[in-house]
């Protein structure tokens, strides 16, 4: 028997959703996507779990984190119910959800928080790198007014307190994930077919690809290079490669000395990419080329900004190194990249950043069968 819950609608609505519960089942939205198929069914079936309020099944469901946003069942719904914002505000909510702390909650749904918590966590940062070099002047004059030893162990608290929420949020999703797994005779595809599944899909973004093929599609006349899928792409690859530059040049050479060395060759060309994807993602929300843009949250802008940031004073420092710049300014650039960039990884299971573990997990669980 099915409880109905009537105010789990108003709660989704608070993450983003519209008119969803106009819907009058027709169908459209469902029919016209692209991705869906018999084992990934979507969205028709969540607007329909969210007017009822089954909370539980929208949580255990792989098929959440499989929608690209394209927003062609937007552009479609003849109710105008918005099934692809209503399927991000739903993404909004299980990753409020999956987190212990509640911040993200608050920040998804509570424009002024979000701005509150971030700037929070960036002085908290900002004072706890300066324990790392305490020699330096500023350091100084702040542990005359803060002791050394209050901010260090401010600073180990917050990164033990974001880590618990982190893995926390990690198992909690797959914890759901795997408690929808159909149990059938058939005999499913092995783990490491499933895994090389997923490293296709991030490798290709073979099935991200299939939202721009109809022929009416705005994107259909747009250079690949321009399509949502390769913005997707470019910035995904772009922040994993400079990860990985970052922990090379931590490893085996100060990333100061040699221009071309390999690391600081990786770090270039994905920071261009991450550059490259970040600024042409919020130009279309600036122009709003399609209904997926029309209505671009706090949060999106938010993660899309520090990747920006992230990414232009990574190049200002390269630059700067190269030809002996200022280094009083210098110092200051470093201090707002390494805030941001630590932050980011901080924020991650409060931000919609924690998508780049939820939705490779769900596709495993959909290359499972």
């Amino acid at each position: 028997m099915t409880r109905v819950n009537p105010d789990f609608a108003s709660e989704i609505k608070k993450y983003g959703a519209k008119e969803f519960d106009a819907c009058y089942n027709c169908g459209t939205c469902t029919a016209i996507c692209g991705l869906t198929e018999q084992k990934a069914n979507f969205p028709r079936i969540f607007i329909r779990q969210g007017i009822l309020g089954q909370k539980q099944e929208i949580l255990n469901s792989k098929e959440l984190w499989l929608c690209y946003a394209c927003g062609d069942c937007t552009a479609n719904c003849p109710r105008k119910a918005a099934p692809g914002e209503y399927m991000a505000a739903l993404r909004r909510f299980a990753i409020a959800h999956y987190e212990p702390t509640g911040l993200t909650r608050l920040m998804f749904t509570s424009n002024p928080l979000s701005v509150i918590i971030t700037m929070f966590f960036a002085v908290l940062l900002g004072f706890f790198l300066f324990t790392l070099k305490p020699e330096n002047e500023v350091a100084r004059w702040l542990f005359t007014w803060i002791p050394y030893d209050v901010i260090h162990s401010m600073g180990i608290a917050i990164f033990s307190f974001t880590g618990a929420a982190i893995a926390w949020g990690m198992l909690s999703m797959i914890w759901h994930l795997s408690k929808n797994v159909q149990k059938t005779d058939k005999k499913k595809p092995g783990f490491i077919k499933a895994v090389m599944g997923v490293a296709g899909e991030l490798a290709t973004f073979k099935r991200y690809r299939t939202c721009d093929t109809e022929e009416d599609s705005y994107w259909m006349k747009k250079s690949w290079f321009q399509r949502p899928w390769f913005v997707h792409w470019t910035i995904m690859w772009g922040f994993l490669g400079l990860l990985l530059a970052t922990i090379l040049d931590f490893m085996f050479k100060d990333p100061a000395t040699d221009i071309w060395w390999p690391s600081r060759i990786l770090g270039t060309v994905a920071g261009l990419l991450m550059m490259y994807g970040t600024s042409l993602a919020m130009f279309y929300r600036f122009k709003k080329p399609t209904k997926t843009y029309e209505n671009t949250k706090l949060a999106d802008w938010w993660f899309l900004f520090f990747l920006w940031v992230a990414g232009f004073t990574g190049f200002w420092m390269e630059i700067s190194v190269t030809f002996n710049a200022d280094q009083f300014f210098n110092q200051i650039v470093f201090l707002i990249h390494t805030v941001i960039s630590m932050e980011l990884v901080l924020l991650f299971a409060f931000s919609k950043f924690a998508h780049a573990f939820y939705r490779p997990v769900a596709l495993y669980f959909f290359h499972r069968g």
